[in-house]
């Protein structure tokens, strides 16, 4: 890879995509953007000075026609963990891509993305949780995160000392597949959630969620706002 001008190849849609392309494009580097939705599509190639490439980048014919085999680095920001693991080491097998980076939903699986070989990690739970130490207001971070015009619902919520969930692993948890739990504040203890993180009464939990899921989140956890 070298130092200046870059081929990026970009994965995923949302706001986050699009501030990072812009950031990108402004450096002088080239993208190629893939994202699978026909809107996010449209909307990318009129508004960016990238290739789009419409299709499924688990698919190695549309990382082919994104031509991945010329990427200095290839980020793939999908909600699917399993999608972004997948994408990055076909991407460095198939087509000897030098770099790849990844977002990490869940906070678990951060080990086995550099275990196999992905250099970049982001992962936004600890991203909320040093928002957090550093005292930034619930309504502060909504304005920080505002993903997808605005399409994504950050809501703290207060585990009451009654409600079912409580004892629970957040692995057994049935939640809405576009929901996830952030960071969990104990206490005066801020606590990164795995699967094995058990839910106690009085936890402020904060979760993020598309906003037709947010009920349904907040009610298998069964908590207050």
């Amino acid at each position: 890879m070298n130092g200046g001008k870059m081929q990026i190849n970009l994965v995923g849609g949302g706001k986050l995509l699009y501030h990072l392309a812009k950031k990108l494009i402004s450096q002088g580097h080239d993208l190629v953007i893939i994202n699978k939705n026909e809107e996010y599509s449209q909307y990318f190639a009129r508004n960016l000075k990238a290739k789009v490439i419409k299709g499924d980048a688990t698919d190695p014919i549309i990382l082919e026609d994104a031509n991945t085999y010329k990427a200095d680095i290839l980020i793939s920001l999908i909600q699917k963990d399993y999608e972004n693991l997948f994408i990055c080491k076909m991407s460095k097998i198939y087509f000897g891509v030098d770099k790849t980076a990844a977002l990490v939903n869940n906070p678990d699986n951060e080990d086995l993305f550099q275990n196999l070989g992905v250099e970049v990690i982001f992962n936004i739970t600890h991203y909320l949780s040093s928002l957090i130490e550093r005292n930034i207001l619930i309504e502060d971070i909504k304005n920080i995160l505002t993903l997808d015009e605005g399409d994504v619902s950050i809501t703290q919520i207060i585990i009451p000392d009654d409600a079912v969930t409580i004892g629970t692993e957040i692995k057994d948890l049935d939640f809405p597949q576009n929901s996830m739990i952030g960071p969990i504040i104990r206490g005066n203890e801020i606590i990164i959630p795995k699967g094995k993180t058990k839910i106690k009464a009085k936890d402020k939990i904060l979760i993020l969620s598309l906003p037709e899921d947010q009920s349904e989140s907040i009610k298998i956890l069964g908590g207050n706002i």
